[in-house]
Order: structure tokens, then C-alpha cells, then sequence
């Protein structure tokens, strides 16, 4: 079924174009309500409506100003530091320090080293020191590096955090994108239904005033009208709808988006895959079961923290230290050392960081394992979905051409006195319905398809300019 969707692609222009003209009248009333139409709206309405929008060109657009992948993004940017923060633990402190301070009694004001009665050290009420000092620490039982570890594994769950946006924000914009072609395609096949009455209503009316026909002809053809224009009005109203929820994804205003016609990739969609495929796909390509995977990751890394609070750290110490006084008596030494620490109690701060990083662990592990299910949920629903969109979008092509031909005889026996005007008015309401359900089943196959490929970590712009057909 999906190889009809070829003479659609043909199509779309076209009839993108009659659905801006047939819905110009339509449209107008809700279109003028539009306050965001900066002066000169008319020219870039008009420049706008030259270029056809892609579908790749409106995700790529969203993709570039939509606040959910700036947040996204700035998440990641935190992780990626946090990876730099961990790294400089590994490297020396170098520290310089400086004080002055004022005592009671004099003080002396270097160390003295040795006693010499020849020479009585200087004292003072007012002594400078300063220093500059090397910290670096030899071994800490792997805690550095077990943050490390916890860092990198943090920041690119955050990486497939923002992947997983990107899908997600594409999708919409599939969704969105097929919505609108489906709502033009609407208002054209009102449009076109209700210039058909208006012709039978002209008709009548000439027939009446011949006194050919009753006047319930002309009021049958009256009320088929009124119900014509409430399905054209609200046609208009969720064209407008569209259109504005589009915009509204690619950071643009209505009318950058508002009768622009559409222009769908050329390529015919792949064949999907199987139910096990799918799920298998998205076990290992899904950017949320890829971040649950990170996590679980820095989970492990945290228990290698809290086990090598039990371990002794060993830090190298190098020091330049300057004494004087306000009085001059300035001098300099350095001196250097190993220092070895090991807290003996520490209240149960070490069992309750065990505690808290094999607590971590479950948590991520059984949200990995829910993601997986999720995953696999999303790949199977995307699937059926797409599935019974296609077949149903089968179905409702062969009965818009049955009805079509339903009608097109109607009016023929209409016209040549042998069929009735309610049949042929019932006939134009079914091949309306029709067209409608069509376009809709055809939008809701492409949502499908996209939902498929963000389910099985897919969904990219070059899958929206290469993979799919917006065959609305």
C-alpha cells in the first residue's frame, strides 16, 4: 500500500495551492486576527509563499531556536564541566597565601632553628607572613578516579539526553508539519464541494423561478450549503491552527508559515521492520535506554568513591614561606614533606556513603530496565500505529474514488432529470468525509513512520530529507 503514497508526492503542490486559493474567503476572518504581522507583512508573505518549506527545513528551524534543546543543550554543557572539574583533581594545587597580624606581646617573627645567645631573634607586635604552597595528591584509594568516571559517564547520558530531544522536537514538528498539509488538502475539498452547491443552488433557483421545481429543492440546496460553509469554517479554523503551531516549533512568526507551499522529500519510505527487529533496534539505538545505560555507569563509578573513603590518602606537600614585620626583619625558607591521613571514625559517614551508592545503583539499573521497556513499548505502538494508518489510508484512497465516481454519476443523472438532487448532495457529503479521513490517515502514517524511527534511535534531519514522504 505504501506505493500509492507516489502519485500523492505529485500531487501534494497542486494541491497545496488550491488549498491556499479555495481557502482565501475561508480563511480571511481568522487570518486578520493575526496581531503578530510585523508592517510590511504583505512582501514577506509574499516571499514567503515563493519558497516551498521543507520538512527538513521546519525540524532544522525547530531544532535551532526551540527552548526545549536549549535547555537540553546547556544540560549538557553543565555535565561536560563537571567532567573538567573532576580531571583538575589530578593535577597539583599550587596556593598563595598572605597575613598580617597584630598581637598582644611581641612575637617572634621567623621559627627559630636554633638557639644562638649571639644572636637574639627579632621580635615584634606586628608580623607579615606569606607563602606560596604545593598540594598534590599521590594516591586517595581511586577516588579521583572513580569521579572522573562518574563525570564522563554523567555527561554523555546528557549528550543522549539531548539527542533524545532532538527526536523528540522532530516528531512534533512531523506531526505538526503533516497536520497542516492534511488541513490545507481539507480546505481545498471544501472549497471544491461548496462551489459544487453553489452551482446546484443556482440551479434551483432558476428551476424554481421557471416553476420547474418546488421550493424545497432550493431549500435542500440551501441547507446543504449552510452545512457546507460550518465544514469549510471549521476547516479554516484548524488550517489556522496548523499553521500557527508550526510557526510556533520553528521560532517564526504565522505568517512566515501561512500559505507557503509544501515541497515533500522525493524518496519513498523504507519497509518497516518487523515487531522484533523494532524492539530490538531500539534496545540498543534509543537515546533514553543510552542515558539510562550512562547512569548506571556513574552509579558504579559512585561506589568506587564511597569505598575508597576506607583507604588511607597520601598528599605530596611543597611550600616558599616569607615572615617579616612591619618593622622590615624580612627572611624566606621552603620547606616540602609527605603527609599520610587515615580518619579513624567518622560518625558512619563512610557505611552511609556505601549505603547511598549501592542505593544509586538500583535505582539506575531498574530504570535502565524501564527504559528498555519503554523503549520496546514505543517501537511496538509506533509500529502499529503505522500499520493501521497505511492500511487505513489504503482503504479510504480506493473509497475516494468510488465515491468520486459515486458523485460524478449523481450529477450526471442530476443533470439529465434522472437522479435526485438528495442523492447527489449525500454523494458530495461522503466523498467530503472521504477526503477528510484520507488526508488524515495519511498525516497520522507519517507521524507513525517518525515516531518509529525516534523509537529506534533513527529519527535525524537527514532522515526527514531522505526517508520520509509527507504525502498528505
Amino acid at each position: 500500500m505504501r506505493h500509492t503514497h507516489a502519485l500523492g508526492i505529485m500531487a501534494l503542490s497542486v494541491l497545496a495551492a488550491a488549498a491556499a486559493a479555495g481557502a482565501g474567503p475561508l480563511a480571511a476572518p481568522l487570518a486578520g486576527q493575526d496581531a503578530s504581522q510585523p508592517a510590511g507583512g504583505a512582501a514577506q508573505t509574499a516571499a514567503a509563499q515563493s519558497t516551498p518549506l521543507t520538512l527538513a527545513e521546519a525540524g532544522r528551524r525547530a531544532l535551532a531556536s526551540h527552548p526545549s534543546i536549549q535547555a537540553a543543550a546547556a544540560a549538557e554543557a553543565r555535565a561536560r564541566s563537571g567532567v573538567a572539574e573532576a580531571a583538575a583533581a589530578r593535577l597539583p594545587q599550587v596556593a598563595l597565601e598572605s597575613a598580617l597580624t597584630h598581637f598582644q606581646e611581641p612575637m617572634i617573627v621567623a621559627p627559630l632553628h636554633a638557639f644562638d645567645p649571639a644572636n637574639v631573634p627579632a621580635f615584634e607586635r606586628t608580623l607579615t607572613q606569606g607563602n606560596v604552597g604545593l598540594t598534590w595528591t599521590a594516591w586517595d584509594g581511586g577516588a579521583r578516579g572513580a569521579r572522573s568516571e562518574r563525570a564522563e559517564a554523567l555527561a554523555e547520558a546528557s549528550a543522549e539526553g539531548l539527542r533524545g530531544a532532538r527526536q523528540a522536537l522532530l516528531v512534533s514538528v512531523v506531526r505538526q508539519y503533516g497536520a497542516l498539509a492534511a488541513a490545507r488538502q481539507v480546505v481545498a475539498a471544501a472549497g471544491a464541494r461548496m462551489a459544487a452547491i453553489r452551482a446546484e443552488r443556482a440551479r434551483a433557483g432558476q428551476l424554481l423561478a421557471e416553476g420547474s421545481a418546488a421550493r424545497l429543492v432550493v431549500l435542500r440546496a440551501d441547507a446543504a450549503l449552510a452545512t457546507a460553509r460550518a465544514d469549510s469554517l471549521g476547516a479554516a479554523a484548524r488550517l489556522d491552527a496548523a499553521e500557527r503551531e508550526l510557526a510556533r516549533l520553528m521560532g517564526a512568526a504565522p505568517v512566515e508559515v501561512r500559505g507557503r507551499p509544501l515541497e515533500p522529500p522525493p524518496a519513498a519510505p523504507p519497509e518497516p521492520p518487523t515487531h522484533a527487529e523494532a524492539a530490538a533496534r531500539a534496545a540498543d539505538a534509543s537515546p533514553e535506554v543510552a542515558a539510562a545505560r550512562r547512569r548506571v555507569a556513574a552509579a558504579r563509578a559512585s561506589g568506587g568513591e564511597a569505598r575508597a573513603l576506607w583507604l588511607p590518602r597520601v598528599d605530596a606537600m611543597a611550600r616558599y614561606n616569607g615572615y617579616g614585620s612591619t618593622a622590615g626583619d624580612f627572611t624566606a625558607e621552603w620547606q616540602g614533606g609527605v603527609r599520610v591521613a587515615y580518619p579513624l571514625f567518622t560518625g558512619g559517614a563512610r557505611g552511609a556513603a556505601a549505603d547511598r551508592a549501592g542505593a544509586e545503583l538500583a535505582a539506575a539499573e531498574a530504570d535502565l530496565r524501564l527504559a528498555e521497556f519503554r523503549a520496546a513499548a514505543d517501537a511496538d505502538a509506533a509500529l502499529v500505529a503505522l500499520t493501521a494508518a497505511t492500511a487505513r489510508a489504503g482503504a479510504l484512497d480506493a473509497a475516494v474514488t468510488q465515491y468520486a465516481e459515486v458523485a460524478r454519476i449523481e450529477r450526471l443523472a442530476l443533470d439529465e432529470g434522472a437522479g435526485t438532487q438528495t442523492d447527489w448532495l449525500a454523494a458530495e457529503a461522503e466523498l467530503f468525509r472521504a477526503r477528510a479521513a484520507l488526508v488524515e490517515a495519511r498525516a497520522e502514517a507519517l507521524t507513525a513512520r517518525a515516531a518509529l524511527a525516534r523509537a529506534t534511535g533513527t529519527l535525524t534531519l537527514d532522515w526527514l530529507a531522505g526517508n520520509t514522504e509527507a504525502e498528505i
